[in-house]
């Protein structure tokens, strides 16, 4: 009696499993069905990005912008799911993608446009400034065959463009005149890399404000300021019209140092060549309230 009430529970037990275990099979058949459709759907062309249209943009060319595009969006997840699939791309990541192999752009939008088509707004960095790699005394025009497409000349050495957060962002052709100011020094162009683009002339964009605003402030002083050597993160010299040299650095702020600057240029001997070239050599800014300058 006892062995066979214990052979019936076995074989219930048995039972009980199997239909666990069918279950089992039942709900992951149906899990593996769901995903297969899911792919298959998620891979349909009618809703996967295989258009992209700029606006915008200038100097970034549609071209470039819509071959980078596609060239990210390829690949699945999982091997299951399209990149490219209209509704899970991946939007932030390709914005950052985008910004960062086009040195160009200042914003960036991503969206769909249709089903296939994204459509990516962008505004460009406006160029304030160049950061040149030879300094003027060692600069001479080019050679003939130096000629650009554009009719402009090629430096010797190599000149880029400036936003007004001093970031390097392209390669800029040679200038005449001051249709740019000039930076130079401090930045470390990387063997590696090969360029400067993409790096800041320093490393804080409120310093480099600032020292924009010194300069301003000097053309309002009428001391006509050609172009700015960087000694240090901290120390730079500002050529000015004549030869004459300035040294400041941003130990105090920079504010400070233009009102002293500016209270100096009001007292004799120098306060008669108001509106007119400022015979110096140099005026020294860096100790305070203590103002050194040297008459040529």
């Amino acid at each position: 009696m006892v062995s066979n009430l214990l052979s019936q529970r076995e074989e219930y037990l048995k039972k009980k499993r199997r239909k666990k275990l069918f279950k089992y099979v039942i709900i992951f058949a149906l899990i593996i069905l769901i995903i297969g459709i899911f792919s298959y759907v998620t891979h349909r062309p009618e809703i996967r990005i295989s258009k992209v249209e700029l606006s915008g943009g200038a100097l970034v060319k549609k071209d470039e912008v819509e071959t980078e595009t596609l060239s990210f969006l390829e690949g699945s997840y999982f091997w299951l799911v399209p990149k490219n699939n209209s509704f899970l791309y991946p939007q932030k990541k390709l914005e950052n993608y985008l910004k960062d192999s086009f040195k160009r752009i200042n914003t960036i939008e991503v969206s769909l446009k249709d089903l296939d088509v994204l459509q990516i707004n962008i505004t460009e960095k406006k160029a304030v400034a160049i950061w040149c790699d030879t300094l003027p005394e060692s600069q001479s025009l080019p050679p003939p065959e130096a000629l650009m497409e554009n009719g402009s000349y090629k430096s010797e050495g190599f000149c880029y463009f400036m936003d007004q957060n001093g970031n390097i962002f392209a390669e800029a052709p040679y200038f005449s005149g001051d249709a740019y100011f000039k930076y130079y020094g401090l930045v470390q162009v990387s063997s590696d890399i090969g360029t400067p683009i993409g790096t800041f002339y320093i490393s804080s964009t409120t310093k480099f404000a600032e020292i924009t605003d010194f300069i301003e402030k000097t053309k309002k002083l009428s001391l006509d300021p050609q172009y700015l050597i960087a000694k240090s993160q901290e120390e730079f010299l500002l050529i000015i019209g004549g030869g004459g040299e300035i040294y400041f650095d941003t130990q105090k702020p920079l504010s400070v140092v233009s009102e002293n600057l500016e209270t100096l240029l009001e007292n004799p001997p120098l306060s008669k060549y108001k509106g007119k070239v400022l015979p110096v050599e140099y005026i020294d800014l860096r100790f305070g309230n203590k103002l050194f300058y040297k008459l040529r």
